[in-house]
């Protein structure tokens, strides 16, 4: 059936008014929270007095001393090891437990703004772009993705991540998000260039155990698909990831530290992170139920403030579409990658307890797959 044009270009202004729309909610759930205390993020307060006080706090908290008496958590944290990293502090030194290129990212913030917040201002715009860019891979239509980006906007989880500055984990999303939707991307012409450097990035900036997943992610697709060429392409571009690493050590081999040292480092960073793999599938009674099962204290169950309704019905959903979404969708490859990271991230939040923040590099692809759901069961019924 043709269309006239006529309403070809009413449906372009329907649509263009629609993006319109969403483009002003986004900036208005950002910009509401950024407004409600503008000093936070703009006033040029990080001086040395701010950066001795925090030093000071930081020694008597809890990662220096058994008995401290001062609790602070981790924004504090990061602002201090800023803060050092920026004096030339060996970053094994100091928040030895997280890689250090998100607090690298800070400390140019300090730099030129004198403010260590304003960072999650630009990146948590690149966590939404870099939403819509997959969204746009998996969907394959400009208004649609920027449904996952409208909703996951919406999220306490990412508002708090603006809220409580700076974290590292709105640094390391888009990073995660661009390296899925880039191994998308690249599929076709087997240089996986830009996916390795993302590899690299979400290494450096937090932790690396999200580079990991990654990387099962996509061979296990490349593994499913059979396509052992791409495969063998794959690995030979994995290296890049690990120069930007070690790149991001510069100043720990500066130090006299050696390749076989920061082996080390990276071993003792993940037996730390293995200290949470205690009661495995509570993940689930978060999800469904919003009970959290701390892990420190009394272990008591909890509620988390950030847990939101749409947590239970994207993730139910997403089971939806792996039973029921048509065989066409099933077999593309987009579709591939985007249900190997859910079953293997969820895979790894199911080994050990979790806090809501794990969830960030989780949510906005439940979103994709959720609407990929939504749409294939209205094409279905509209077709009937």
């Amino acid at each position: 059936m043709k269309i006239k044009k006529s309403e070809s270009s009413s449906i372009n202004i329907f649509k263009f008014v629609l993006i319109f729309a969403s483009m002003v909610y986004i900036g208005v759930r950002i910009g509401t929270v950024v407004i409600s205390n503008p000093g936070y993020y703009f006033s040029p307060y990080y001086t040395e007095v701010v950066y001795k006080n925090l030093e000071d706090t930081f020694n008597r908290s809890q990662y220096r001393q058994k008995n401290p008496t001062a609790l602070i958590p981790d924004e504090t944290v990061f602002s201090y090891a800023a803060g050092a990293y920026l004096r030339g502090t060996d970053p094994i030194l100091i928040n030895s437990e997280h890689t250090p290129l998100g607090k690298y990212f800070i400390s140019l913030f300090i730099i030129l703004l004198k403010n260590d917040r304003f960072i999650v201002i630009p990146f948590s715009i690149l966590t939404l772009v870099s939403l819509w860019f997959l969204g746009l891979h998996i969907l394959h239509d400009k208004l649609l993705a920027l449904v996952p980006v409208v909703l996951f906007s919406s999220e306490r989880l990412f508002l708090d991540q603006i809220r409580y500055a700076p974290l590292l984990d709105i640094i390391q999303l888009p990073f995660i998000l661009f390296a899925l939707a880039f191994f998308v991307r690249e599929y076709s012409s087997k240089k996986f260039v830009v996916t390795s450097l993302m590899i690299g990035m979400v290494m450096a900036t937090k932790t690396v155990i999200p580079a990991i997943l990654l990387t099962a992610c996509f061979l296990s697709v490349l593994f499913i698909r059979k396509d052992w060429e791409r495969i063998r392409y794959f690995i030979l571009w994995l290296p890049f990831s690990l120069l930007i690493l070690l790149a991001s050590y510069i100043r720990t081999f500066l130090s006299g530290y050696t390749l076989f040292d920061f082996i080390g480092f990276q071993k003792w960073i993940l037996l730390y992170q293995k200290s949470k793999l205690i009661f495995p599938f509570s993940v689930w009674r978060l999800i469904f139920l919003n009970q959290w099962q701390a892990w420190w204290g009394d272990m008591r169950i909890l509620k988390a403030d950030d847990w939101s309704i749409m947590w239970p019905i994207v993730t139910l959903l997403t089971i939806f579409s792996l039973l029921f979404v048509n065989k066409q969708v099933k077999l593309s490859r987009e579709y591939h990658v985007t249900i190997a990271w859910v079953i293997i991230y969820s895979a790894f939040l199911s080994i050990g307890v979790v806090s809501s923040r794990f969830f960030l590099p989780y949510l906005p692809v439940l979103y994709i797959v959720s609407t990929l759901s939504v749409k294939s069961v209205l094409i279905r019924w509209w077709r009937a």
